[in-house]
C-alpha cells in the first residue's frame, strides 16, 4: 500500500492547492493539485493534477539546480494562476523536511 500525505497551499492571488508527498518505488514525489477543481469528472478528489516533481529536484539535492526557497515556482507556464510565491514554497518546503522521513 502506497502512503501519501497531504498539505494545502494558497498563493499570492488566493488559488488553493492540494499537495501530495508520496513515494513510487524508489523516488519520492511531490504533485501539485487546482483544488477548485476537485470531485469533478476526470479528476482526483484532490483536485485537476497540475504538475508532479521529484522530491529531491525541490530541494536543490538532485544536481539539476537550486530549492525552491526563497523562489517560488511556476507550475505550468500555460495557465496563469498555477503558481506558488515564495511565502508557499518556504512552506512546502518546511512540510517536506518534516514530513519526507515517514515514506522510507
Amino acid at each position: 500500500m502506497n502512503k501519501s500525505y497531504r498539505k494545502k497551499l494558497t498563493n499570492d492571488i488566493g488559488i488553493v492547492f492540494n499537495v501530495t508527498l508520496t513515494k513510487e518505488k524508489n523516488a519520492k514525489y511531490i504533485t501539485f493539485y487546482d483544488s477548485r477543481f476537485k470531485d469533478r469528472p476526470f479528476f482526483s478528489k484532490y483536485g485537476q493534477q497540475v504538475a508532479k516533481y521529484y522530491m529531491n529536484t525541490l530541494l536543490g539535492k538532485d544536481g539539476f539546480g537550486g530549492s525552491i526557497v526563497n523562489r517560488g515556482l511556476d507550475l505550468y507556464g500555460g495557465v496563469d494562476d498555477w503558481y506558488i510565491d515564495s511565502k508557499a514554497s518556504n512552506k512546502l518546503i518546511n512540510w517536506i523536511e518534516k514530513t519526507k522521513h515517514k515514506l522510507n
